[in-house]
């Protein structure tokens, strides 16, 4: 949590007004304009200073996975997209994952790799690949 003036609130770091992030933590994020210190973001938004403290720490964890998203794909998220995969798909998976992998080349994003990955599953199989993605962090 930073400020911008005596006392002022300013949105976390590395937040942006195009990412996604879950309803109720946007309503809350709105409120900050730089000038509402946090007593009063946290009044309008009918939540206590701790519960405040946690809605921000909330969202710099979606902001560090959005950041994640953009970076490179590595083995180790190459791996556990596979696992998660795994758990809806079965052993295909792993083929799934070299073949979009293949196809990205070497820039190759973990936000690409799943775009790619949820385009060959139906609606239910993508509901449940997010939430064993959720589940690992990765999501």
């Amino acid at each position: 949590m930073s400020t911008s003036g005596p006392g002022a609130l300013t949105w976390p770091d590395g937040l942006r007004p195009e990412m996604a992030l879950p309803f109720a933590l946007w309503r809350t994020l709105d409120l900050i304009d730089g000038t509402r210190d946090a007593a009063e973001v946290a009044r309008l938004a009918g939540l206590s200073a701790p519960e405040l403290r946690r809605k921000l720490h909330e969202a710099q964890g979606w902001i560090s996975r959005a950041e994640d998203h953009g970076r490179p794909v590595t083995d180790e998220a190459a791996r556990q997209v596979t696992q998660c995969l795994t758990q809806v798909v079965g052993p295909v998976a792993e083929l799934m994952v070299e073949e979009v992998l293949d196809d990205l080349g070497e820039a190759a994003t973990l936000s690409a790799l799943l775009s790619g990955l949820t385009a060959e599953l139906t609606p239910e199989q993508t509901g449940r690949f997010a939430g064993h993605l959720r589940s690992r962090g990765l999501a």
